[in-house]
């Protein structure tokens, strides 16, 4: 998850700009290693400005973490946990199963934006699965499977798991992915990244977007990936890869849209499925930057820094910015099915997780994320800012027209929903009582 699809020279540039954003040039101009809390006053910065996430008390480059794939090293150590080699893929499955990502998060990626771009190729796709906390990627052929983990307090953290029988299975960490893994596209903090490239045959990209949010227009998107699912007259990126074929999708814009079989561009038995998940994907996208932003806004509060990220969260974990539907979108591979019956819910099965899929992603604009690490791990001033916003603008105190754009009765029923399924709320959130 860490190669760009550009020189080594570049690469190395991108390596010395992340050992300066995680502090050493804050540390050599003579700024102190404080934490936020020996500040009384945060600094005033700028979103687009580098966090030195490197210092005290994020230390994101220490070693101590905890997320999902320290777990499973500590679980392979003490060998409560076991992982199978199994010819066709190695240990993906049993990666896969031992973490609990769905196979049907499966999502193929052709674009060589990543690592192992001399495998990578439109019939050799990358596959990526992925779950609220793990996102894994397998290549064929490829010596190690990739793997990146929340961490509620640092964020991602990203691992590489050696493909060999004859050694007892470990997750190794990898900096080397902050090359391209905390830069602009991620914020300037470690993140996440889903990238939209048309590419020439090879899979190399040749023109595209390196962010993907839930606020992209869906003609925009998917570039560099293939999607299995139909979406009506909407068209997409995806599918689409050399010159010819990126000049007659400009003159056919819904070329290899609605797309439901792979095999024609693939060895789709090589694969966990044989699908490219239109729905994994539109989940993915609006996933990935929610993460980044939670992230942001924790390491500017700890460094005590403050930009406007958390008005930019806010946003976006209402969806206010998110483009319509304007056809109803289908999966191929059962994801939405398995994600929608993921806890929690309240006493009436009503949950944030519920699809729309006709006019917008979900029935209910707030984003499960509130339920994620990323969120519980803010900082407590931090929630209590955003839990807040969110009480004024769904009970309506908050008057702003981009808000008003969620009715009522969907504000209240998000209220209903949040009061009995998220923990840690301010007693002002509780229902009233008669006395």
């Amino acid at each position: 998850m860490a190669a760009l699809h550009s020189s080594c020279r570049f690469r190395l540039l991108n390596v010395i700009r992340t050992l300066l954003c995680c502090g050493f040039s804050l540390v050599a101009s003579g700024d102190a290693l404080w934490s936020a809390d020996e500040k009384s006053e945060p600094r005033p910065i700028k979103f687009t400005d580098a966090v030195p996430y490197g210092l005290q008390p994020v230390d994101y480059l220490g070693n101590s973490t905890d997320d999902a794939g320290r777990r499973l090293n500590d679980r392979l150590k003490l060998r409560t946990v076991q992982l199978e080699y199994q010819q066709k893929n190695g240990y993906l499955r049993s990666l896969l199963d031992a973490l609990d990502v769905p196979v049907e998060s499966q999502l193929l990626v052709f674009s060589k934006t990543a690592l192992n771009q001399k495998l990578v190729q439109p019939r050799n796709p990358r596959a990526v699965y992925f779950n609220d906390e793990v996102t894994v990627g397998w290549v064929p052929g490829a010596a190690s499977i990739e793997l990146t983990a929340i961490d509620p307090l640092k964020g991602p953290i990203f691992y590489t798991l050696l493909q060999s029988p004859e050694k007892s299975p470990r997750l190794k960490r990898e900096s080397r992915c902050l090359a391209c893994h905390a830069g602009t596209t991620t914020l300037q903090v470690p993140g996440l990244i889903v990238r939209s490239f048309l590419t020439d045959k090879t899979g190399r990209p040749i023109v595209g977007y390196s962010r993907t949010t839930h606020d992209s227009e869906m003609k925009k998107r998917w570039g560099g990936w293939y999607v299995t699912g139909t979406h009506g007259t909407q068209t997409h990126s995806g599918n689409i890869f050399g010159e010819k074929e990126i000049a007659r999708q400009k003159e056919h814009p819904a070329l290899r849209g609605n797309l439901t079989d792979l095999s024609p561009f693939i060895s789709v038995d090589d694969y966990e499925t044989p699908h490219s998940d239109i729905v994994a994907h539109l989940v993915l996208d609006h996933q990935m930057h929610g993460v980044n932003l939670m992230h942001r806004a924790g390491h500017e509060a700890r460094l005590g820094r403050r930009s406007d990220v958390e008005e930019r969260l806010i946003r976006y974990l209402l969806f206010v910015d998110e483009p319509p539907l304007t056809a109803e979108v289908r999966g191929t591979s059962g994801y939405a099915r398995w994600f929608a019956k993921q806890n929690p819910r309240d006493s009436d099965g009503r949950s944030l997780r519920e699809f729309d899929l006709k006019t917008r992603l979900f029935k209910y604009r707030l984003s499960y994320l509130i339920y994620s690490p990323s969120f519980d791990g803010l900082p407590g001033e931090v929630k209590k800012r955003l839990y807040r916003r969110l009480w004024d603008i769904l009970t309506g105190k908050d008057e702003s027209p981009d808000f008003g754009k969620i009715p009522a009765a969907e504000r209240a029923a998000i209220i209903e929903i949040v009061r009995v399924t998220k923990e840690g709320l301010p007693k002002y959130w509780r229902p009233q009582t008669n006395p």
